[in-house]
């Protein structure tokens, strides 16, 4: 019995890399794939969630643009995010795959969960990535960033919404039996996120 868990267990290969916007989550991804491809020659394929579903809500004929998936009925987006996730899985059967996407996202009303019962179990991943920083970091870089409109978060709200981050990575995992792995994107300290990523990845 407890082969056969391990086995089903090595068979995912889908890590799901979150991080809130500003802590340079991307850099750390590009990073880490590049050292796969340069230590084993393999391609690691990066999904992004919400590109997954609008392919699939595209193929079924629901949306022409992506700014029209935010305009169908809940219950059909829901339908979408649970197919998006298992065309994720599908592809992680034969290739290391990470899902880039957001635990939580900051709303006016609130934290919106971005990883729902329904799409966490669909996709299956073997670990959920969280990559963090400093909070006065976090604000730093995204008051110096020219290129990119984000609403501005007092210091306190951005370590508040990382904490909240892991308490909703922690109950993702609870319903799939992955682990969660927290990285911390300390500044000037790329190459040692993104091989700790490394390490997840091929683990």
């Amino acid at each position: 019995m407890a082969a056969e868990v391990q086995s089903k267990m090595s068979d995912r290969n889908a890590v799901i890399v979150t991080g809130i916007p500003g802590v340079g989550k991307t850099t750390v991804i590009t990073t880490a794939v590049d050292m796969v491809k340069e230590k084993h020659g393999e391609e690691v394929q990066v999904l992004n969630f919400g590109t997954a579903m609008f392919e699939v809500a595209s193929k079924k004929g629901l949306v022409k643009h992506r700014d029209e998936m935010r305009k169908l009925p809940t219950a059909t987006q829901r339908e979408t995010q649970q197919m998006a996730g298992e065309a994720i899985a599908k592809r992680a059967e034969s290739a290391r795959v990470i899902v880039d996407t957001h635990t939580l996202i900051a709303t006016p009303n609130g934290f919106l969960i971005g990883l729902p019962e329904w799409v966490i179990r669909a996709i299956k991943p073997k670990t959920i990535v969280l990559v963090e920083a400093d909070p006065e970091s976090i604000a730093m870089r995204r008051s110096d960033d020219p290129t990119r409109e984000r609403d501005a978060q007092a210091v306190e709200e951005i370590d508040t919404h990382q904490q909240m981050c892991r308490a909703a990575a922690v109950a993702a995992a609870t319903l799939t039996g992955a682990t969660v792995r927290i990285i911390k994107n300390r500044q000037g300290q790329v190459e040692a996120a993104a091989t700790q990523l490394y390490e997840t990845l091929m683990e």
